[in-house]
């Protein structure tokens, strides 16, 4: 026995010594590599400090030998990154060791080759820096002087404040602060210096960025608003995105206006490109607008500009203006009052105009005194804290001054938006709608009313200042009319002074519910919209406890939390009162989440932008519903029980889409327009996707007690044209043609298209993947209303010669129209072919495109902000002429080759447009 134990043990040592021979081996060459990863990684870092040295010395490097090494050392930066990924060392020994022996290119080789290039770029550079140092710097690159420019009339009391932005536009600084209490007027400055760089001849700046940091700004946040200015992609995490903006950014020149910012920001942990200032011949600045001059300086600005109130001159020829110049002149006592008045703003803009606006319909001195009066009341009974809300009173005033309690309603409703938040029209009348803040009303068809009143109380908070146009950021859009937002001073006031107890947390980056009791007693409304809620640790065992025992709120806004916890919407059945109920964009997927269907005072319900597969028939037991959004779902199909329809007699809208136009499951609508025919349904809005024609033919029998608002039709396989536009098939189909809205045709056989039919509501029209579509036209008469066209992958279309016949068109987007060789047909080429309101202008994917119009004539775009092209080679002469209306430029997102071989009429059509090369 001892002697198999001596032998086994022998066995063993021998085995062991004879792995660490070989496996010691092995090893050298896999120390080696790390050893010299670990050395060119070092080599490389050396060689970015020497670039940054570099770039300090010279800021604007013009010498062909400097541009190629600064472009060498990139390329070996990225290499060594691609190196390290493959040589990872923290991966376990075995499959390090199965990755040595496959590799056709071992790392240290390779690694070894690049160091000893390393050094050679070390040298190089060396030498080039000793050079740049010795040499006189020339000075970076100017833009015109403020006093060379016409700016606008509405620049008069900025500009001292924009002539000095101006400068520091053309000197070599790279961050300038402009600081001052709310409400002095720093966003105007910011937006007014965004304009006047349209106006710059010879402007260094392939972007400029005008974005909202706001209280609370999250990198997340930040990276939202920059993306949607740029128009790139949202990518799944911070890290990606911040890739993706530095990508885009990281070889142009860029002007970066940053409002509202209450804290420093990470700015490169949102993938801005860092340092500011003249790199490598590319202009980066940065003007960041804060309440406080600390934090300007802790944002990087060496300089800096102080807003305060405005003087006594300026301040009543602002108060002036805006209450109505003749009027207060025309009686000396309404003058004399109207001075006083114009002192209680305290010089304040914001006040001045708000409070200005307000008293612009007062006609007696009676009004006038009463004014005055209240106003001095309100102020005495107020102990504001803080200089910032010292214009509450006066915001209260003009609230009050408001013509109707419905009015006075929707304005607060618009502070339930996170800060400075930039609020779709649309989304805004929704919600209106859905919260009951509209009128009751008897008119045949409901939702149109809704909308009419919705949009005259837009315009009428928008005459009065307490509501300011907004930026529609999706196409770069300034200023837009489909967009408004709140300052935040008018915003902080509103909620103060809201009736009721309001719970508003949105856009303030919180990761889980709010857990104060204190927060959800009582509470009304809760809007905690725009976050990041998810199933953090901790989170989901919070949420459902005594926080929420004694919550009873009427309204929740939850939309824009993508990954909201299933636990969350769980608690949610607890509140019974709830009569609004936002859930779009939430993260939801799979099943429906059966506990709403507890939720039995339900009125309104969003669930769009989920992944929902069917709809419960527990959904009936919601009988108050009336709104019921379910747009852009996205899986391939949803299924809706039969009958379900039927059931909620009270529902008035209906939207159901999918998000893709070929994932729709073939006759998943068909319960629905069979419960809307047995039941006698009355919908005031309905949205679907179609398979067919004869489905059609029979929702327009059931006009006009159903109203087809949105249809999408797909796979019309057979179909060679589309009767919806045609007046040849206006008896079978004439309900539908009153009252569509909108209409999206995908996917299908049709080769013709002939739009001739009165469709008096028609805005938006798109068509894509029309493979055999020849031609279209379209009457002058039925095309008056149209707001929207998008034409996509429509392989043998020559030409839309009904494009100029849209006075309402604001977006046509072209893509895949393989045979496209014009885009308006032939006619008076001496006549200047306008188009009104047209905004976005994309060709794209255009290999046979040539001409805007086939007789060589001019086209008009008074309001274009924007043009896309890509794979449009044959295009080489732009006959547009935009309105010179002191506007921003126009942006032309393009390729470099193609917008150097452009043809011009003239170098003034050239001075319009802006190109930004991608």
């Amino acid at each position: 026995m001892e002697m198999q134990l001596a032998a086994v043990l022998a066995s063993l040592a021998l085995g062991g010594a004879l792995l660490v021979l070989v496996f010691g081996k092995w090893w050298q060459p896999l120390a080696d590599a790390d050893r010299r990863v670990k050395e060119l990684a070092d080599a490389v870092e050396a060689l970015l400090q020497l670039r940054s040295d570099l770039l300090k010395a010279d800021p604007t490097p013009e010498e062909q030998a400097t541009r190629s090494w600064l472009r060498r050392v990139q390329e070996a930066q990225d290499e060594v990154a691609s190196l390290k990924a493959r040589h990872d060392g923290g991966q376990l020994y075995p499959l390090r060791l199965v990755h040595y022996f496959v590799s056709t290119a071992p790392v240290a080789g390779v690694a070894e080759q690049q160091l000893k290039a390393a050094r050679a770029l070390r040298d190089q550079g060396e030498a080039i820096l000793e050079a740049a140092l010795a040499t006189p710097q020339s000075p970076p690159p100017l833009i015109r002087q403020p006093e060379e420019l016409e700016l606008p009339p509405e620049t008069r009391l900025t500009r001292p404040h924009l002539n000095d932005a101006l400068r520091f536009l053309g000197d070599s600084d790279g961050a300038l602060g402009v600081f001052g209490a709310g409400g002095v007027g720093k966003t105007t400055v910011l937006k007014h210096l965004r304009d006047a760089c349209g106006l710059v001849a010879a402007e260094p700046f392939d972007h400029v960025l005008l974005v909202s940091a706001s209280r609370d700004c999250t990198v997340a946040r930040l990276q939202r608003e920059v993306v949607a200015v740029l128009g790139i992609r949202d990518a799944p995490t911070e890290q990606a995105q911040a890739a993706a903006i530095l990508g885009f950014l990281r070889d142009k020149s860029f002007l970066l206006l940053l409002d509202g910012v209450w804290e420093r920001l990470d700015l490169e942990r949102v993938g801005i490109p860092q340092p500011f200032g003249v790199v490598a011949g590319r202009v980066r600045k940065a003007v960041v607008a804060s309440r406080s001059e600390a934090v300007c300086a802790d944002m990087g600005c060496r300089k800096k500009i102080r807003m305060g109130c405005l003087n006594e001159e300026d301040a009543w020829s602002l108060f002036e203006a805006n209450a109505g110049e003749e009027r207060i002149r025309r009686d000396p006592q309404i003058l004399a009052l109207a001075r006083q008045i114009a002192a209680e703003c305290n010089g304040l803009p914001l006040a001045l105009v708000t409070v200005g606006r307000a008293m612009s319909s007062k006609l007696t001195t009676y009004q006038w005194e009463d004014v005055l009066d209240a106003i001095k009341n309100t102020k005495l009974s107020s102990t504001p804290a803080g200089p910032d809300k010292s214009a509450h009173p006066l915001v209260k005033f003009c609230y009050d001054s408001l013509d109707s309690d419905m009015a006075r309603e929707c304005f607060l409703a618009c502070a339930l938006w996170p800060e400075d938040h930039n609020i779709s029209k649309d989304e805004l009348v929704q919600c209106w709608i859905g919260l009951g803040l509209l009128p009751e009303h008897d008119a045949a068809d409901v939702d149109e009313a809704h909308r009419l009143i919705a949009h005259s109380v837009i315009s009428a908070l928008v005459a009065s200042r307490l509501v300011e146009p907004g930026d529609n950021h999706r196409y770069n859009m300034s200023p837009s009319d489909t967009h408004v937002r709140l300052h935040d001073v008018v915003r902080d006031a509103a909620l103060a002074f809201a009736p009721g107890k309001w719970l508003v947390r949105a856009g303030a980056g919180l990761r889980e519910p709010p857990r104060e009791e204190s927060a959800w007693r009582d509470a009304r409304r809760v809007s905690l919209m725009h976050n990041v809620i998810e199933d953090a640790a901790g989170a989901a065992a919070k949420w459902g406890g005594g926080a929420l025992a004694d919550a009873r709120p009427e309204a929740m806004m939850l939309q824009c939390n993508r990954a909201l916890p299933r636990r969350m919407i769980q608690a949610i059945q607890q509140f019974t009162g709830l009569t609004y109920l936002d859930l779009e964009e939430t993260g939801i997927v799979d099943a429906f989440p059966v506990e709403i269907c507890c939720l039995v005072n339900l009125e309104y319900l969003n669930l769009s932008k989920n992944r929902i597969l069917s709809l419960p028939m527990e959904l009936s037991n919601l009988s108050k519903l009336k709104y019921l959004y379910l747009r852009d779902n996205y899986y391939i199909q949803i299924t809706i029980p039969a009958g379900l329809i039927s059931r909620m007699g009270n529902l008035q809208v209906l939207e159901l889409f999918t998000a893709s136009i070929v994932s729709v499951a073939d006759d998943y609508i068909a319960p629905v327009i069979d419960d809307l025919e047995s039941s006698g349904a009355r919908l005031s809005a309905l949205g679907l996707w179609l398979d067919s024609t004869s489905d059609v033919a029979r929702l327009s029998r059931l006009a006009p007690g159903v109203r087809a608002r949105s249809l999408h039709l797909r796979k019309l396989h057979g179909a060679t044209s589309l009767p919806l536009l045609s007046a040849q098939h206006a008896v079978e189909l004439g309900g539908v043609q009153e009252s569509v809205r909108e209409m999206a045709v995908y996917s299908s056989d049709v080769e013709e298209i002939v739009a001739d039919v009165a469709a008096p509501k028609l805005e938006v029209v798109k068509f894509g993947f029309l493979t055999r579509l020849r031609t279209v036209s379209w009457s002058r008469g039925a095309a008056s209303n149209l707001r929207e066209v998008a034409v996509g992958a429509c392989h043998a279309v020559a030409n839309l010669a009904w494009v100029q016949h849209l006075p309402h068109l604001e977006s046509l987007n072209l893509s895949g129209c393989n045979g496209m060789t014009t885009l308006l047909g032939d006619g008076d080429a001496g006549e200047v072919v306008t188009f009104p309101r047209l905004r976005l202008l994309a060709l794209l994917g255009l290999p046979k495109l040539e001409a805007i119009r086939g007789d060589g004539g001019e086209c008009a775009f008074p309001e274009l902000r924007r043009v896309q092209t890509r794979g449009c080679p044959r295009l080489r002469r732009i006959t547009m002429r935009p309105a010179a209306s002191g506007q921003c430029k126009v942006r032309v997102e393009c390729d470099k080759h193609w917008w150097g071989a452009l043809q011009w009429a003239s170098d003034d059509v050239k001075s319009y447009f802006a190109p930004v090369l991608i």
